[in-house]
């Protein structure tokens, strides 16, 4: 008997201290939508947000919401507008019964970005060497999107007339260029450019990085 109640207790122990996994918040139902979102619960304004959206042993699924758009299966993009944030409606049907829940998102501003070099921003000293093999890339603090590469951007060499180059690496007749400084001399590059699927933002209006040579 002893035995028995012992195992018992075992059994009820480790029944409540196994992790479980919560699916469930709606009170009219123990199904909970997943939303894969890399930016967490934050959309940017003025972009092109895409979010993955699916209900667990749904039919089919109905999203609505302002600036709400379906890219494909499960697949949806939203692109805020005014306000600090927003609120997106999810229906699962499963077996011919509607479940409805609510998600809101907080809308956050993009700041004008910067040109940069490994984040590096504004004025900054490199080698001629670091500088002719080095990548310029966009970057906007607190932003968690991938900007994807830079398509081209415009540099100028002390106060030499400015140059395009196209791509995010120097081409060829610019390290030649750079490998021709001298200690002290610097490159303002400026002028950022590429595709990205923008409203009301122009990334060309990046705040310019100044390299100095050592």
């Amino acid at each position: 008997m002893k035995k028995i109640i012992y195992y018992t207790l075992i059994f009820c122990v480790c029944s409540y201290c196994t992790p479980r996994k919560q699916i469930s918040s709606p009170k009219d139902s123990n199904i909970k939508s997943i939303i894969e979102n890399e930016k967490l619960n934050i959309l940017y304004r003025g972009i092109k947000n895409h979010l993955t959206i699916y209900v667990p042993k749904s039919d089919s699924i109905k999203v609505n919401g302002p600036g709400v758009h379906k890219e494909s299966e499960n697949k949806y993009s939203i692109i805020p507008g005014i306000g600090s944030s927003m609120e997106i409606t999810i229906t699962g049907f499963i077996k011919d019964k509607a479940i409805t829940e609510k998600r809101e998102f907080r809308i956050v501003n993009i700041n004008n970005p910067f040109a940069s070099i490994n984040n590096k921003i504004e004025k900054i000293t490199l080698s001629k060497e670091e500088l002719a093999n080095s990548k310029i890339e966009y970057f906007i603090p607190q932003f968690i999107m991938e900007l994807g590469k830079v398509a081209k951007f415009r540099y100028q060499i002390n106060e030499e007339e400015p140059m395009v180059n196209y791509g995010d690496k120097f081409n060829k007749a610019a390290k030649e260029k750079i490998f021709n400084l001298k200690s002290g001399d610097y490159m303002t590059i400026d002028e950022l450019s590429y595709g990205l699927e923008l409203q009301n933002i122009d990334l060309k209006k990046v705040t310019e990085l100044k390299v100095y040579i050592k």
